[in-house]
């Protein structure tokens, strides 16, 4: 395991077991942030969150898992307290599949490791994997089985309108918006449907977030870019070819008030390659998009199980 003497910088523990520890990994943009849950002299599984999320989305359940289970939730670059890519323009997919390899390069990890994704990050989960396929051995995916993808209809029919709003975010045309903690909340809640209570949004808020001591408002820190659903992903043709690719293990959490935004023939495209590809198993849980954070109890048996061999 690589020395993290110079890069740890303690920042404090829970107020319940299990504990964590607050890390910076330094990348050749700056640094990505993470909160290393359990003890650090064994390989962690890798956590991932979803879509303008951050690593607190896994608070909830990793307070109700064993304390001596070693994860790293990690804040991938432009969200929560990571540096921002340095590029300009359109926020990729595959920025973060390269974000996980500097990552993973950095602590040169001995054995093939294990991914926990929710929703937006299976994608990056995914293309590594295929990319990758000796160096992950499980991965469990929340809610999305497959990457979100693009078509043809999308870039033509709305390219300008993304075009111009990623001109305004360079040109810093676009204006900054302060509100309250509890309203950037209530705003988040609602633009991933309500799967997510308010509570629990401000969870992500707390560190999606700063304060402007002269206004007493706070104001958005993540990368504005990435709200910009323009060309941020690869045509589904793509997936169908990476998902023969894949060797490690899958468990596939479905909610059944989850988030669908593809048809189900794009879909099923690529869950028959998965399937011919690798072992793949499923569960349906009662809960919504956001489960594992607003019930956590629900997905703690097939994390212990599936990730760590372990039952409750």
């Amino acid at each position: 395991m690589h020395n993290l003497v110079n890069t740890l910088v303690r920042r404090g523990f829970s107020s319940v077991v299990p504990k964590f520890e607050e890390i910076k990994i330094p990348v050749p943009w700056g640094h990505i942030a993470a909160k290393w849950w359990g003890p650090q002299d064994k390989q962690p599984v890798l956590a991932i969150h979803g879509w303008q999320e951050n690593c607190n989305s896994f608070d909830p359940l990793m307070k109700i898992l064993p304390a001596d289970l070693s994860v790293l939730a990690i804040d991938m670059p432009g969200n929560g307290f990571s540096s921002r890519y340095p590029s300009h323009g359109n926020f990729h997919v595959l920025e973060d599949v390269l974000a996980l390899r500097t990552l993973t390069q950095h602590f040169a990890f001995k054995d093939p490791f294990k991914f926990l994704l929710h929703s937006y990050s299976i994608g990056a989960g995914f293309i590594y994997a295929s990319n990758y396929p000796k160096d992950v051995d499980r991965m469990l995916a929340i809610d999305f089985i497959k990457p979100m993808s693009v078509d043809g209809k999308l870039l033509t029919n709305a390219g300008g309108q993304f075009l111009d709003k990623l001109v305004d975010i360079e040109m810093k045309i676009e204006k900054v918006k302060e509100a309250t903690l509890e309203k950037h909340a209530e705003m988040y809640s609602k633009a991933v449907m309500n799967s997510i209570s308010v509570e629990k949004s401000k969870l992500l808020m707390e560190r999606s977030t700063a304060l402007n001591p002269e206004t007493g408002f706070y104001y958005i820190t993540r990368d504005p870019r990435i709200k910009i659903n323009f060309y941020f992903s690869f045509p589904n043709e793509f997936f169908v070819e990476m998902a023969k690719n894949i060797r490690c293990k899958i468990f596939y959490i479905h909610a059944k008030k989850g988030l669908v935004f593809e048809h189900p023939k794009v879909i099923k495209a690529v869950q028959v390659e998965i399937e011919k590809a690798t072992d793949v198993e499923y569960a349906e849980v009662d809960g919504t998009h956001h489960v594992h954070m607003e019930k956590p109890e629900l997905v703690k048996p097939f994390v212990l199980d599936f990730l760590f061999g372990r039952k409750c």
